[in-house]
């Protein structure tokens, strides 16, 4: 028998998803995955006063209600989770693995927020990819855009490529940045970076 915590069983969620998303298994499952750790993460968050990433959303979306937010952001996952959301059993839902990307992107931001340095590696690593995979240098000058730019250029030395690679081709260097952050993690404490 094991004992879980709440917050245990958030990270294996998450993590198992992660692992799921770069090893290109299961579409569902890993979305199902994530949002249960998301939903963890994000009501804690709540709980204790930490902004989420729903919060971003909401501001880069005014012009829609909090409810249509909530609405667009789960409805996947309540297609696959709750029998009311369609009595129908021959109901599709279409789901892909940019969704899939995402929705893991969410609940690490989430984990982030709430956890800090309590973060499993497979998160923090996970975490750098996305940003490296999706968003281009930020040339902002400010902590925030600096910190951002610094992380980017420590990737793209360590992980020459990345950027411009397939998405398979990615996503195995994604595997390969977990075991990177497991080792760190495990040898110099908390926080994985990508080597400067």
């Amino acid at each position: 028998m094991a004992i879980i915590t709440k917050l245990d069983a958030a990270h294996r969620q998450l993590t198992t998803a992660i692992r799921m998303y770069f090893d290109d298994d299961d579409l569902a499952a890993i979305h199902t995955l994530a949002c249960a750790a998301r939903e963890i993460y994000e009501k804690h968050c709540v709980a204790q006063g930490i902004e989420r990433m729903f919060e971003q959303i909401a501001a880069a979306n005014s012009e829609r209600s909090t409810k249509d937010l909530w609405n667009i952001m789960n409805g996947p996952r309540n297609f696959l989770k709750h029998p009311e959301a369609s009595m129908d059993l021959s109901a599709t839902l279409e789901l892909d693995d940019e969704m899939n990307a995402t929705m893991l992107w969410v609940a690490c931001y989430d984990c982030a927020m709430l956890c800090r340095d309590g973060q499993p590696a497979e998160v923090q690593a996970y975490t750098t990819w996305f940003l490296a995979t999706r968003f281009p240098q930020t040339g902002v000058d400010d902590s925030y855009g600096a910190q951002a730019d610094a992380i980017l250029l420590a990737v793209d030395r360590s992980y020459p490529d990345l950027r411009t690679a397939s998405p398979d081709q990615q996503k195995r260097v994604g595997r390969a940045m977990i075991q990177d952050a497991r080792k760190i993690v495990a040898s110099n404490g908390p926080r994985f970076t990508a080597k400067t």
